[in-house]
């Protein structure tokens, strides 16, 4: 590299939802398995197994749950269709509707409604 090019920079990667989701899920197999292990060998005669076992289970279940509640939250979209200007409401995510009074083509994207292309009609 010459001293003329300037130093390109990676960019710094975020916690995103694909790393969030692959943590969460793996955290809570972790921990499920963790709590198997656990019941299983600890838990023949002691109650040692349950005590920490069943906690460590349940958590391994309900803990990915937790981290991605706010993956599974749906948002209403409001707006006139494009088309006709009727009303129309739908969740985020709808990716395509046609209007009930006009049929024409509805794309939904960033929380808008809006008219689909002839080049988006593949």
């Amino acid at each position: 590299m010459s001293t003329e090019e300037p130093a390109n920079a990676k960019p710094a990667k975020t916690f995103d939802s694909a790393y969030s989701f692959s943590f969460a899920i793996t955290l809570g197999l972790v921990l499920f398995i963790a709590g198997l292990v656990i019941s299983l060998t600890l838990g023949e005669g002691t109650i040692l197994g349950m005590v920490f076992g069943i906690p460590l289970l349940l958590a391994g279940l309900a803990v990915p749950l937790f981290m991605m509640r706010d993956q599974f939250k749906q948002s209403n979209v409001n707006g006139p269709c494009p088309h006709c200007g009727e009303p129309i409401k739908t969740t985020d995510a709808t990716i395509r509707l046609e209007c009930p009074v006009c049929h024409g083509l509805i794309i939904v994207k960033d929380m808008k409604l809006y008219q689909a292309g002839a080049r988006d009609e593949r």
